[in-house]
């Protein structure tokens, strides 16, 4: 399991995901085709995976930059899938090519999980309530050169309900070979019940000056298809 010492680096994205998803629901394609996903599945506790096509990679930019990287195959999201193990929850993201490979910019697997808290989750006295979390792993690569950031692997956790960080950004250890893999504590996405629902995206920021705002391209996102409940829970 991973030993996640803390480090008190300041990611300063209070509405990371939020910002992410409205500038990537209304970005264009040059054919001015809306790019569009689904921002909520459905899963229960016998199935939370989700299997993705290889080779559906896009370069969508969310702010415009001068700057265009490659889109690699660690960037290609083949499945996703949430498992309790010894009382952690693993978070897997599988991938067509080796993540740790990285050498340019940053690549960040973004997890966006809901569900609706209930008197279970939280505390006898608690009502139900929208929970909205956001897992960050962000990935420095050799040539990133993002200030007092050292390359490697990093992981944050925002709760987007009460607009702060339940896990600061912090240094963990390299992934397995074609995967991006996290042990969390269900404590910091607020001990969720067995059914809550997710989706994942593969993400780039080349621009190594302003860390503050989302990054700057979305290569992948699972699942693929898009509905109106985007409008529900941020409209």
């Amino acid at each position: 399991m991973q030993q996640i010492p803390i480090i008190l680096i300041v990611l300063a994205a209070a509405s990371f995901i939020t910002s992410v998803l409205f500038s990537f629901l209304i970005t264009t394609t040059s054919d001015n085709t809306k790019v569009t996903a689904t921002i909520f599945q459905q899963h229960d506790s016998t199935s939370s995976k989700i299997k993705d096509s290889k080779g559906d990679t896009k370069l969508v930019a969310i702010h415009k930059m001068n700057i265009v990287p490659e889109v690699k195959d660690y960037h290609d999201i083949l499945s996703t899938d949430v498992n309790k193990v010894n009382n952690k929850m693993l978070f897997t993201i599988e991938l067509a090519g080796d993540a740790n490979k990285n050498e340019n910019y940053e690549t960040v697997y973004v997890w966006l999980i809901y569900y609706t808290s209930t008197a279970a989750d939280v505390t006898p006295t608690a009502d139900k309530a929208d929970q909205l979390y956001t897992i960050i792993i962000p990935n420095f690569g050799a040539g990133s050169d993002f200030g007092n950031i050292e390359e490697g692997w990093y992981l944050a956790i925002f709760n987007n309900t009460n607009n702060s960080y339940t896990l600061p950004l912090s240094r963990i250890s390299d992934m397995p070979k074609n995967k991006v893999q996290v042990f969390i504590d269900p404590i910091f996405v607020g001990n969720p019940s067995s059914t809550f629902n997710y989706s994942v995206s593969s993400m780039i920021r080349v621009n190594n000056t302003v860390l503050d705002k989302p990054p700057d391209y979305i290569v992948d996102y699972v699942p693929n298809n898009f509905n109106s409940l985007w409008k529900q829970w941020f409209g």
